[in-house]
């Protein structure tokens, strides 16, 4: 397995494993989101006595070297002449970088690092505003946020749509930052939101995994059972591994029906554990309090 990966791409953009590229922006912002984690987690060793979770720590590095995977690694540079890159990608991004990087719980993190007499002012600035409540709870409301997220997903699966951001990279850039951005505002009400009551209830989390999950597996199913090429610009384009376009287009389709499903289901039954697996009461089944320095 390992040596395909290795070597046979290289007639088209090089060995698969060493086609990453390093965009400036894209570079810096996840070298800066490393920088500023690791400066808050030292802060807060420094002034507080309760430490940080290792898990969270080791999710959002995760996160970070996922989005780096996504967005310089092989899956961008191949996505042009592979749709299976391509959805590979869109997965990475929406589905394991974004609730990687939330399990993190940065903004949580910003606001231990900060001092309340220096962030207090700061949140009261920006939560007096009613429109910025306003516009808080409803892109945050799960049924805003799933419909959000995974209409944007059918959208840019539509063919024009697809076949212009393949030709513009501006538009190819836009279609990345909104599956990332809606991705994070469908899982932030899910992981944990600041402030805490935008946190959604167990039952309209789980409704809004698996109805994400049932669109997930809709739409590759349709990728992979489709008897024609449904992407045109891939039939121009070089395949590696001797794969025809239809191969491609179908291996995309299981990656989103079957790779998808799977990690949504993943999800699905570790919630169902932390809410209803143990006697005890869980953060999720607790009420919900807001302190002083998340309280809106």
């Amino acid at each position: 397995m390992i040596f395909p990966l290795l070597h046979a791409n290289a007639a088209v953009k090089g060995p698969f494993l060493a086609a990453w590229s390093f965009d400036p922006l894209v570079t810096f912002c996840i070298l800066l989101a490393g920088f500023a984690y690791g400066l808050g987690l030292q802060r807060v060793r420094q002034q507080e006595r309760r430490a940080i979770a290792t898990y969270q720590i080791v999710a959002f590095y995760a996160g970070l070297a996922v989005l780096a995977l996504a967005l310089l690694g092989p899956l961008d540079t191949y996505n042009d002449e592979l749709f299976s890159m391509h959805m590979l990608q869109h997965l990475a991004l929406m589905q394991i970088a974004a609730p990687l990087l939330l399990l993190g719980r940065p903004v949580q993190l910003a606001l231990r690092a900060i001092a309340p007499r220096r962030s207090g002012p700061v949140l009261k600035a920006v939560f007096r505003r009613h429109w910025v409540r306003w516009a808080l709870g409803a892109l945050t409301a799960p049924l805003i946020a799933t419909l959000l997220y995974n209409l944007n997903l059918v959208l840019w699966h539509v063919p024009a749509f697809y076949t212009a951001a393949l030709q513009s990279e501006h538009i190819h850039e836009l279609e990345h930052a909104l599956f990332f951005g809606f991705a994070l505002l469908f899982w932030w009400p899910i992981i944990d939101p600041v402030p805490r009551h935008h946190k959604a209830q167990p039952a309209w989390a789980l409704a809004s995994i698996f109805a994400s999950m049932l669109f997930g597996i809709g739409l590759g199913a349709l990728l992979t059972l489709a008897n024609s090429e449904i992407y045109p610009t891939y039939l121009s384009t070089p395949k590696p591994w001797g794969l025809s376009p239809l191969d491609d287009q179908q291996i995309g389709g299981l990656v989103m029906w079957v790779g998808g499903g799977f990690l949504y289901m993943g999800i699905l039954i570790a919630l169902l554990i932390r809410t209803f697996g143990t006697g005890e009461d869980s953060e999720a089944t607790k009420p919900v309090v807001p302190t002083a320095r998340e309280s809106t």
